[in-house]
Parts: C-alpha cells; sequence; structure tokens
C-alpha cells in the first residue's frame, strides 16, 4: 500500500524554535530561583523552598535542556535533508520533462 509522504518543513522549523526556546526558559528559571541568582521572589519561606528546588532539579533540567537542544539539532537537520531532496526532486523532474517534450519551451530559457 502506497501513500503519500508529505513533510511540513514550516512546522519543523517551528518546533526547533520551541525547542530551542524552552531550553532557554529552563535555564533561566533555574538560575532565577538559584541563590546565586540574586532572586527574592517572594518570604524566606519561599524563597528557601526554591532555592531548595533549584538545588534538588538542577541536573536533571540541565539534562532535559540537553535533551531538547539535541533534539532540535536533529530535527534541524532532517528539516535541511528534506529541503535538499526537494530541490534535487525539482531538479530532476524538470530536467526529464524537458527531455520527455522537447517542443515545449522552459520558462526562462530562449533559443529553443
Amino acid at each position: 500500500m502506497a501513500g503519500i509522504f508529505q513533510a511540513d518543513i514550516d512546522l519543523l522549523n517551528k518546533t526547533v524554535q520551541s525547542l530551542r526556546g524552552s531550553e532557554q526558559v529552563l535555564t533561566d528559571a533555574m538560575k532565577a530561583m538559584s541563590k546565586d541568582g540574586n532572586a527574592d521572589i517572594g518570604t524566606t519561606t519561599l524563597n528557601e523552598s526554591a532555592d531548595n528546588f533549584q538545588r534538588r532539579w538542577e541536573y536533571g533540567i540541565e539534562r532535559i535542556c540537553e535533551s531538547a537542544a539535541s533534539t532540535a539539532d536533529g530535527i534541524a537537520q532532517c528539516s535541511t535533508a528534506y529541503q535538499e531532496l526537494d530541490r534535487t526532486m525539482a531538479g530532476i523532474i524538470g530536467t526529464a520533462g524537458d527531455q520527455l517534450n522537447p517542443a515545449i519551451p522552459t520558462p526562462g530559457v530562449t533559443g529553443r
């Protein structure tokens, strides 16, 4: 059973941007909650809780950020590969069409 495969380049690129944005948001949030971030987000209890959360989740958030970056890189490479394949196939189809129908002029080409 043959189907039509279609890659949505715009969606792939938006996904890459979203992943890169989430990586930055997580990094900024973790920095803001740390004592080194000089953040005073509320009461002493709330500040201590935020600092505790930051210390306990720092490693996990770093791994999530690394995974998001790696996934974004992979999707960006796929997007580029799909675009290159599309350009290559358009060229092949155009050349094949020219060879099959030499009497039909190619737009922008003179002297046929």
